[in-house]
């Protein structure tokens, strides 16, 4: 059984629509943000705070790279995730990814929901959503590559017919 990628912007869904997706497919979901934190005993933004971006992308990759060992598993990486190193060749080569592609302005009405405190690249954004366009057009090159992309209202059962047949 092939491992399932979630990748696209922060709030797009990847964590909670992965949750899903792994009961409906009765496998294994593994949030990456926790397992960075659990790796490095520290928050995400505490890592930011501490060590900086290029020291947690390191940290990123290597916990990405791991989860070869794994199957049937659903990851939800970090929105960045695919745009470092050669994460997204081996995010391609190592399962099924899924760009889930939601507009800016969703994106900064879920965040500003939920506090956008604990996201450290846009936790000092002047504008929340001019931030996450430009995050968007800088990540779409490595985002488009993904095997499939859905819209911000796809549903779990959705994603579960397109990805069965290729599991």
């Amino acid at each position: 059984m092939k491992n399932i990628f979630l990748i696209g912007l922060p709030s797009s869904g990847k964590s909670t629509l992965g949750k899903k997706l792994a009961r409906l497919l009765d496998y294994r979901f593994v949030d990456m943000d926790k397992l960075i934190e659990k790796d490095q005993e520290m928050t995400i933004h505490e890592i930011f705070t501490q060590k900086g971006e290029n020291y947690f992308r390191e940290v990123e990759s290597r916990i990405l790279k791991n989860t070869i060992e794994n199957r049937s598993v659903v990851i939800a990486t970090g929105g960045g995730a695919p745009c470092f190193f050669d994460n997204m060749d081996f995010i391609k080569k190592s399962g099924i990814s899924v760009f889930l592609d939601v507009h800016h302005i969703e994106l900064a009405r879920r965040i500003q929901n939920h506090g956008k405190d604990d996201r450290p690249l846009l936790s000092g954004a002047t504008s929340l959503e001019i931030e996450l366009e430009k995050k968007y057009q800088q990540r779409l090159p490595y985002y488009s590559r993904a095997d499939f992309t859905l819209s911000g209202d796809a549903d779990a059962s959705k994603l579960v017919a397109i990805v069965k047949p290729l599991l």
